[in-house]
């Protein structure tokens, strides 16, 4: 895997892409870039493995953490903050982050925001993938039925958290994938890939 080679072709789209070994080094980098403003935090193992909310906290910003407070008042103010982080589900090594969501408000947070400045994707390598097909494969077969289980989803995923079914139930959560490209327009974009497993 030539993380240096994607990194290079996310810059040249107009990403703000880096790579880091070490972990806190990664972590001081995100506090450099992030202080005294409004931060949404999408649900997402990668970002809490990280603790990465603290250290926003830190450099003096009010963070929106919907993962830990489902309330209409802080996914409202997630939706409206200046700056978002999440994760991704996959990234190709053609340049395409994937996300699948099941209530829309992290995909939708990542590419638009009547306040949006910055979004920052931050992911580990196990997350990156030969091709967008393969990014794919990983979002709908391994993400997803992992973060059905995590969520106590009655899907047949969430069972074995073992492959997509392709279900019909309710709780289903595959019901929209985003293929990120290019930053949209007026939105400082950053995909931070840290060395290692985190998330799903």
């Amino acid at each position: 895997m030539n993380v240096s080679k994607l990194i290079d072709l996310l810059n040249s789209r107009g990403f703000k892409a880096s790579y880091f070994d070490d972990v806190d080094i990664a972590m001081e980098y995100i506090a450099s870039q992030v202080s005294n403003t409004s931060v949404g935090i999408g649900g997402s193992m990668t970002i809490a493995e990280l603790g990465i909310q603290p250290i926003l906290e830190s450099a003096g910003n009010k963070v929106f953490n919907h993962a830990i407070n489902r309330s209409a008042e802080v996914l409202a103010g997630a939706s409206l903050a200046e700056v978002y982080f999440l994760s991704a589900n996959a990234i190709s090594m053609t340049g395409e982050i994937v996300n699948i969501d099941g209530r829309g408000n992290r995909i939708a947070s990542s590419v638009f925001g009547p306040n949006r400045k910055k979004v920052f994707y931050v992911l580990g390598t196990n997350k990156v993938e030969e091709s967008l097909e393969k990014a794919l494969f990983r979002a709908k077969n391994i993400a997803a039925p992992k973060n059905a289980k995590r969520l106590s989803m009655k899907t047949p995923c969430a069972i074995n958290a073992d492959k997509c079914y392709d279900c019909k139930s309710p709780d289903r959560i595959c019901r929209a994938t985003l293929i990120h490209e290019y930053p949209m327009f007026g939105i400082e974009t950053h995909v931070v890939i840290i060395k290692g497993n985190y998330g799903f």
